[in-house]
């Protein structure tokens, strides 16, 4: 395989080649003994003069790579023609550029899908190094794709700035990419560049009217489809004014019902105890009981040794203890219990022990504070167990201070309205906390038109998700309602204003899903760009970047 086979830039023919320092050099000149005027187009052979031009290339095997290119210039032969002298060409390097075109496509993906910092550092690791100037100005220079005619179109806003300014994203359906970036989200925008693109056959939006009202106008046969995930918000919005309006009754609820919330939790605490088995003092009694001595297989064995009359120095060894406990071992018939080697005279305290562990809150470190200025001569530790084992000897059950530690407030919190409103649509045994199901249930079974607008959001629902449904009949229920709905009946109003899109967005698969992950997208964009670039640029990077 020869040199400019492997290099694969057509029309040039390679001098030499140098290594120095890193460094490849490559010297090169154009084919060809004519070259073309790229005034008149009009051929010439008359060479001029010539001038070596340096264009950076991709790195061959982590050296920097370097063409020193013979360029000629050619006298051209038309009269006519204002350009005297020209310039020879090639279709591999871009005209008054120091690259290669090759380097030039991946400098422009960098400069799309990177920082200008962050695209002048992997270029300085690809041996291609330019500043993060030049990285921001060959992203400027980059020209935006021709539009082509959408059929499915969708419409949503980003934020410039949370809550103050907005814009607008205008997205291929059939494709999932962004086609073009307005300024605003006013109709005006939208409008002016629907009447340039105005066979658009389905556009999916989310509530606004000013959306709505822009596609009617410019494109009156454009099937319009209300996206799910708004319906789904504008109800949990509508649900959180209907709450705000019952939420002093909700309160007084709970205050009368709250005895029997909590006597409900403690009651479902005691069946999660029984179930558990949880120790009570008698069970702690025998559990201690149960506990056996670490040493008792060990006796057992020994005093099955010994009646086969096995050495004790055999024993020991395969044992592997000494020979002293065997011989203590063989002394006795049953294993006699530990005694430590300090004794204590805590049994002079008991009586005050016992009076103090029937206080409730008792903290064992006071007591055992207590009865070293009374005279105890034991050890903190000691006294810790043998506190204990008065504790179990006499049955006391009195809690200590960490036990009331433990023991919730007799409180019932409310729930906030967003709370309720998102589970208000859940069945009670999928709710996983079990002071919300609770606080759930003892509405539900107080306040009658709960049941009434639970059944309605879970019909709302359930029409979402399986793509079909009476939404009139839904409307019409609420609007003839005994109950005073409040944010139900407003969000009822707003879907029969947009009822045909509302229709549309229950009956038709298209959703503005795929509008809803290139507005996310642009958040990250935006944090990128952070105070150093503006709306142009932004533009670009999300319709050019191939990431999204």
């Amino acid at each position: 395989m020869t040199i400019e086979r492997l290099m694969n830039i057509p029309d040039i023919i390679i001098n030499n080649i140098e290594s120095t320092c890193a460094t490849i050099k490559i010297y090169a000149s154009i084919k060809g003994k004519r070259s073309k005027c790229p005034i008149c187009g009009k051929y010439s052979s008359i060479v001029h003069d010539h001038y070596l031009r340096t264009l950076s290339d991709l790195p061959v095997f982590q050296n920097k790579t370097i063409i020193i290119l013979k360029s000629r210039k050619f006298k051209c032969k038309n009269t006519h023609c204002y350009r005297k002298v020209f310039s020879e060409q090639t279709q591999s390097i871009v005209r008054y550029s120091r690259r290669t075109l090759r380097v030039s496509e991946i400098l422009d993906s960098l400069s799309i899908e990177l920082t200008g910092k962050l695209g002048s550092i992997l270029s300085k690791k690809m041996l291609i190094k330019v500043s993060k100037s030049t990285i921001t100005r060959i992203a400027h220079s980059q020209p935006l794709p021709q539009i082509k005619q959408p059929k499915v179109l969708g419409i949503d806003d980003w934020a410039y700035r949370k809550g103050v300014s907005y814009g607008t994203i205008l997205i291929d359906m059939e494709t999932s990419r962004p086609i073009d970036l307005l300024p605003s989200r006013e109709g005006a925008d939208l409008k002016k560049w629907i009447t340039e693109y105005s066979d658009v056959e389905i556009v999916t939006r989310d509530r606004a009217s000013s959306y709505s009202s822009a596609i009617d106008e410019v494109c009156p046969n454009a099937v319009q489809v209300a996206d799910r995930f708004h319906l789904l918000m504008n109800l949990s919005d509508a649900l959180d004014k209907y709450f705000k309006s019952i939420n002093p009754k909700i309160n007084n609820l709970i205050k009368e019902k709250s005895d029997e919330i909590l006597n409900e939790s403690n009651d479902g605490s005691k069946c999660q105890e029984k179930e558990g088995e949880p120790l009570d003092s008698g069970n702690r009694q025998q559990l201690c009981e149960c506990k056996t001595d670490q040493r008792t297989v060990v006796f057992k064995k020994v005093k099955e040794l010994q009646k086969q009359n096995v050495a004790i120095k055999k024993i020991s060894r395969d044992l592997g203890i000494s020979r002293a406990t065997v011989r203590s071992y063989f002394q006795y018939d049953t294993l006699p219990s530990r005694v430590h080697h300090k004794s204590t005279n805590i049994d002079l305290f008991t009586n005050h022990i016992v009076s103090r562990l029937n206080n409730k809150g008792y903290l064992i470190k006071d007591i055992i504070d207590e009865i070293k200025e009374l005279g105890y001569n034991g050890g903190q530790t000691q006294a810790y167990h043998n506190i204990n084992a008065i504790k179990e000897k006499h049955k006391l059950i009195t809690p200590g201070f960490s036990q009331l530690q433990k023991e919730k407030i007799p409180f019932v919190k409310p729930l906030n309205t967003r709370d309720l409103a998102r589970l208000i649509g859940s069945s009670l045994n999928s709710i996983k906390d079990m002071d919300e199901r609770k606080y759930m249930a003892t509405l539900l079974d107080n306040i009658p038109e709960l049941q009434i607008v639970r059944r309605l959001v879970r019909l709302f629902k359930t029409m979402l998700w399986r793509g079909m449904g009476n939404i009139e009949r839904w409307i019409d229920f609420i609007k003839k309602s005994k109950y005073k709905l409040t944010g139900l009946t407003s969000f009822a109003n707003g879907l029969l204003m947009d009822l045909k899109a509302v229709k549309n967005g229950i009956n038709l698969p298209w959703s503005n899903g795929a509008v809803e992950g290139h507005v996310n997208r642009i958040k990250s964009i935006k944090r990128q760009m952070y105070g150093r670039a503006g709306f142009d640029l932004l533009r670009k990077k999300i319709i050019l970047s191939q990431v999204g």
